[in-house]
């Protein structure tokens, strides 16, 4: 009988962590369980009880589970388990267009071989031609590519 009750519990902690978890595969141990708890009463009561539990206990999921969705709505705990927020993206702007080529500025960060660029008032992803230009060194735009400025060191 202890088993019966064990398998029972297990199962409604599965189908209480399914909610968290979502994928199926607890909901399936925790169904496996009920079935388990059925099959466990059937061999040692007989049929009728076997049906009695597994009834019961499904009746009793689902009301476990209703009392879940209400108990986690928006006015109880629910309301710290669901992000209201938004989430904002955005894509890589084109590092520039052609007229940078020849601009003279300086490596803002140490480019090994990537980094930032200043080129006149403006921020810069850049990568260096060479592999490797030192933080505050005299650079040159050689070419633009998409997203970032090819760059040389200036001797």
């Amino acid at each position: 009988m202890t088993l019966i009750i064990a398998l029972i519990v297990i199962a409604l902690v599965l189908f209480f962590l399914e909610i968290f978890l979502p994928g199926g595969i607890l909901g399936i141990l925790g169904f496996g369980c009920l079935l388990g708890a059925s099959y466990l009463t059937y061999d040692s009561y007989g049929l009728v009880p076997g049906i009695a539990v597994l009834v019961g206990s499904l009746i009793l999921s689902v009301a476990f589970f209703i009392i879940e969705l209400k108990f986690l709505s928006s006015k109880g705990v629910g309301k710290f388990l669901r992000s209201e927020g938004s989430i904002k993206g955005g894509a890589n702007t084109p590092a520039g267009d052609d007229s940078l080529v020849g601009q003279q500025g300086t490596a803002l960060t140490t480019m090994a071989p990537s980094g930032r660029v200043r080129i006149g008032k403006q921020n810069y992803e850049a990568s260096a031609q060479g592999g490797y230009v030192s933080r505050g060194a005299a650079i040159e735009v050689v070419r633009v590519e998409s997203f970032k400025l090819i760059i040389k060191p200036l001797p």
